[in-house]
């Protein structure tokens, strides 16, 4: 009974686990990090592993060049344990491509902008009766127009002064 209850925790606990350093082409690698349990953060294997890798390099006479690091994200549930991965290149201490910036960020939301905000701002006729809920309501439009610096005051003026002559 002990037998079995030792092989089920360690089947529970699980393994760590460490690819160790992996060729992926000419003068490039990967290695690898796993935690064992969800309790453990990315930070200490993202560090385990770039550690490794500059070893690895240094190792034979060469310098470590960075090409990405992914990490895993939470929540750290069935078997989504925090890992770290590092891609890499060792590279002479002369290699021009050592002066290159390897690592970008790649953004989860882009917001391009548009300097070009045109507004239609007409003036619709309407019933004699609704003439000065309508005259109201319009004058808040300009305004609200105003107050975002869609209309400069210049054309606030010429369009208030078109709603006002409407309304004769």
């Amino acid at each position: 009974m002990k037998k079995v209850s030792i092989l089920l925790l360690i089947g529970l606990c699980g393994c760590a686990i460490n690819s160790g350093i992996v060729p992926l082409g000419k003068d490039s690698y990967m290695v690898s990090r796993q935690a064992a349990t969800g309790f453990t953060g990315s930070g200490n294997l993202k560090t385990k592993a770039l550690k490794e890798a500059n070893k690895f390099c240094e190792d034979q006479g060469k310098k470590m060049q960075v090409i990405s690091i992914s990490e895993t994200k939470p929540p750290y549930v069935f078997a989504n344990f925090p890992k770290a991965e590092v891609q890499f290149m060792c590279l002479d201490a002369n290699d021009p491509r050592l002066q290159y910036k390897r690592i970008e960020e790649t953004p989860d939301v882009v917001i391009k902008r548009d300097d070009n905000i045109k507004a239609d701002i007409s003036v619709n006729n309407k019933e004699e009766n609704n003439k000065s809920n309508d005259l109201y309501s319009e004058f808040i439009k300009l305004e609200d127009l105003r107050a975002k610096k869609i209309l400069t005051e210049n054309e606030f003026q010429a369009q208030k002064k078109l709603l006002l002559d409407r309304q004769k």
